[in-house]
């Protein structure tokens, strides 16, 4: 049996083996980590999936290899969401059309720079979630 260690789970407050206190920082449970590990896996396939299909039918629609840079959309939408001001919240139909559209173009601009930070976000997390499955049992 092992001996207990005086942490717990940063996540579920469980007291800690000596074991696992040494493998995980912040201190994590086994089941804990086995839960993160398959989250970070879930989020990476669902991003790559969303990317590859969209540089698929970026390449389709525009035929052309710069059709790939579609893939950056979603990225380039969500750091636009988080500086749109509530003021667009009164527009007619008409004025979210345009919003819309204006906001996919940006969108789109803001991607070509945003996908290969995400790339990059992704690469770190892929090499985290290897190493925390080194210490998984």
């Amino acid at each position: 049996m092992s001996e207990y260690s005086v942490n717990r789970c940063s996540r579920c407050g469980r007291q800690l083996t000596m074991e696992e206190d040494a493998a995980f920082h912040p201190p994590t449970c086994m089941n804990c980590a086995r839960e993160h590990v398959s989250t970070i896996k879930k989020e990476m396939i669902k991003n790559i999936a969303i990317s590859v299909v969209l540089m698929i039918v970026g390449i389709v629609i525009i035929q052309n290899p710069m059709g790939i840079l579609l893939a950056g959309i979603p990225y380039g939408w969500s750091i636009l969401n988080r500086i749109t001001p509530a003021m667009f919240l009164w527009m007619s139909w008409v004025g979210w059309i345009v919003y819309f559209l204006i906001k996919l173009v940006i969108a789109y601009f803001i991607g070509i720079v945003a996908l290969p930070i995400k790339l990059f976000q992704w690469i770190s997390e892929i090499i985290k979630v290897k190493n925390l499955e080194k210490n998984i049992h």
